[in-house]
């Protein structure tokens, strides 16, 4: 609960001890954005946007990951 795992594009993993609401806040000047409850990603490393009901975004490296309903919008006006 109080930590954050990290996965590169590279597929190397970290964990920290700070929580990912932390991360959220020290990283959205640098292009990161919370997609979902337990997901922030870079944008500049995501690939493609598949629409859905929340839809699912597919990384430089391939991993597809869920966007929460609630995050759509201010997801999409983020990445385009």
């Amino acid at each position: 609960r109080n930590y954050t795992n990290f996965i590169t594009y590279q597929d190397k993993r970290y964990t920290s001890a700070k929580t990912l609401g932390e991360y959220e806040a020290l990283l959205a000047e640098f292009g990161f954005f919370r997609i979902h409850q337990s997901t922030i990603v870079n944008l500049r490393h995501v690939k493609a946007y598949f629409k859905g009901d929340g839809g699912t975004v597919e990384m430089i490296n391939g991993d597809k990951l869920q966007v929460s309903r609630n995050r759509k919008g201010e997801f999409v006006k983020r990445f385009v």
